[in-house]
């Protein structure tokens, strides 16, 4: 996947308000921008608008996300990247047999930011909850360099299931709560799902986030409010096995650890790690795993400084 012949164009990314969160750059409006010029790409290369992609039954074919790796440094996480600033990335794509993709976004100057993501092209048998695999028929796969294997991310994606984690907890982490506990989120038709009717997959950041807050927000001695909004993440993957129907109801749940990495002369942060799983409530369906790392700073007399330090994070 790596050299010349894989590098298809770069990616302009100017910040505006739109893709902002309540801490900067928002994981989920980054994964969208990402998203849209994938697409770009595959139909650019392919020779054919990505709404006319078809297989040789006729049936409408998406390029659907199956595996997202987002990694970034944890002292330079998605915090760190705000209003009107540009971000170049430089981006490639290659395909296996007219099945699957896999590409990079690498940051132009700094490729200890970069995202990883890969597709299956899939079409509806059975509405959203039962997508079948096939192959696109008038898509040109001749300019998009080919890879003799499958992705690894294939693996990655199976093996997380068995083992419920893509990450697990470092030799350090701490539990934030004992055990797991579940989330059940309700499906907004009019801003989680997409023109195809699917839960849109940035989308699913969404609802990880929203079980995130909730779960904090429960415990016996919650972490302050300013704490759960400066949450900013470094590492995310994701593999979706998956979707659901607009009156589906999704059971999150998770686990959550956490430590207090040194930031490299500023505040200490807090490092939190999420394990997740979704199941959809109309067949129990599981249709997502992801794990994520998350930092807060611990400025000297916050609240969150406190709350940590009640812990035993802190000296």
């Amino acid at each position: 996947m790596s050299g010349p012949d894989s590098v298809f164009s770069n990616l302009r990314f100017d910040l505006g308000m739109p893709h902002l969160g309540r801490n900067n750059l928002s994981e989920s409006e980054l994964l969208k921008v990402m998203g849209h010029h994938r697409w770009k790409l595959v139909q650019d290369a392919g020779g054919v608008p990505s709404a006319l992609i078809h297989d040789d039954a006729g049936e409408r074919l998406y390029a659907t996300f199956f595996f997202i790796d987002l990694s970034l440094p944890p002292t330079r996480p998605l915090s760190a990247y705000g209003e009107n600033e540009t971000l170049d990335f430089q981006a490639t794509l290659c395909h296996h047999g007219k099945t699957y993709l896999d590409g990079r976004y690498v940051l132009v100057g700094d490729d200890s930011f970069s995202i990883r993501s890969s597709n299956v092209f899939i079409y509806q048998e059975q509405g959203p909850s039962k997508l079948s695999v096939s192959f696109p028929a008038n898509v040109d796969f001749s300019r998009i360099p080919e890879i003799p294997a499958l992705p690894e991310s294939v693996n990655l994606c199976r093996e997380a299931k068995i083992r419920r984690t893509f990450l697990g907890v470092p030799p350090d982490g701490v539990p934030v709560f004992e055990g797991s506990t579940e989330f059940v989120y309700e499906i907004n038709a009019d801003r989680d799902l997409n023109g195809a009717g699917l839960l849109y997959f940035a989308n699913y950041i969404c609802v990880l986030d929203v079980a995130e807050r909730k779960v904090l927000r429960s415990l016996s001695d919650p972490p302050p409010e300013s704490m759960l909004d400066a949450r900013s993440t470094y590492r995310r993957l994701m593999g979706y096995f998956g979707n659901a129907q607009a009156t589906d109801r999704l059971h999150v749940t998770m686990s959550a650890n956490m430590r207090a990495l040194a930031s490299g002369g500023g505040a200490p942060l807090l490092d939190l790690g999420f394990d997740y799983a979704i199941r959809r409530s109309s067949d129990e369906k599981e249709i997502l795993i992801s794990s994520s790392r998350k930092v807060v700073p611990l400025p000297a007399g916050s609240a969150a400084e406190a709350w940590a330090r009640d812990r035993g994070l802190l000296p």
